[in-house]
């Protein structure tokens, strides 16, 4: 409990306000070395070699926050070939790869700390042979649909 308290306080310095309706996060260079700076401490903490964003895997996180905000449901697929598999296709992204989804999270800091405290998440975010990633966030119906794609 201690080490996930001692992340919440690292990750307590970054936040992101995301605006009304649809909005994608990391959208502006100010906010990209947020998403960076705090996935990239995690990282760190485990030592861990640390992540670079990768425009693809950007593409697909995109992508996949905007099907989940417009349907408003959270999950991996979200319609016909809206599935991962298809989404890095599309976006040209061959190679290992994990995706991370959730719902209703207000702040990155939240959701970082939401998928550490799960062992599958946490898994994909902590996993040693991963170098790079994107991260997205679309905001719909009240609530922020949030994807990150990671590859290796």
């Amino acid at each position: 409990m201690f080490e996930f308290r001692r992340l919440a306080i690292m990750l307590g310095v970054v936040a992101i306000a995301l605006t009304a309706t649809t909005s994608t996060v990391a959208a502006g260079a100010g906010s990209q070395n947020q998403i960076l700076k705090a996935v990239n401490s995690i990282r760190q903490h485990y030592r861990l070699p640390l992540l670079q964003l990768h425009p693809s895997l950007q593409k697909a996180a995109i992508e996949q926050a905007q099907l989940m905000a417009q349907s408003g449901k959270m999950a991996h697929k979200v319609g016909r070939g809206h599935g991962f598999s298809a989404r890095l296709r599309r976006v040209g992204y061959r190679g290992l790869a994990a995706e991370n989804i959730a719902r209703g999270q207000e702040s990155l800091k939240h959701v970082l700390g939401s998928w550490l405290k799960s062992p599958g998440h946490r898994r994909n975010m902590l996993h040693p042979r991963m170098r790079f990633f994107g991260l997205s966030a679309n905001r719909s119906g009240g609530r922020n649909y949030w994807a990150m794609v990671l590859g290796g």
